[in-house]
Formats: structure tokens, C-alpha cells, sequence
């Protein structure tokens, strides 16, 4: 895969998990600030998981010694 194609990846479900987080916070607190800082707690969920199935996927040979 293309570099800027995981990066598209990444972005995109960093978007897409700060979007859910801070509506869902909104929804349960009704209050905009909270939900802003849940949005931005939330961007990095998604992708982190993104990035612990990629490592643990890589076969053993291509990781480093």
C-alpha cells in the first residue's frame, strides 16, 4: 500500500472517531465543551487501533530483530 493511501486511512478514522465520540457526548451531557474535548480525546482511538492490527499482523521475518 501507498504511503498517502494509510495516511487517507488514518485521517479518516481519526475524523470518523472524533465525530462518534463527541456526538455521543453530546447527547449523554448536552454540553458543547465537553463534547469538543471528547471530540479531541477521540481522535486518536480508531487509528491507534488501526495501528496495533497492522503491527500485530506483520509477519515476524519483516519486523526488526
Amino acid at each position: 500500500m501507498s504511503f498517502f493511501v494509510i495516511l487517507l486511512i488514518f485521517n479518516a478514522l481519526a475524523t470518523t472517531s472524533a465525530i462518534v465520540c463527541a456526538s455521543r457526548s453530546y447527547r449523554r451531557h448536552g454540553s458543547a465543551g465537553r463534547a469538543v474535548f471528547a471530540g479531541l480525546g477521540g481522535l486518536m482511538i480508531l487509528p491507534l487501533l488501526f495501528v496495533l492490527v497492522t503491527a500485530v499482523a506483520t509477519p515476524r521475518a519483516a519486523r526488526l530483530p
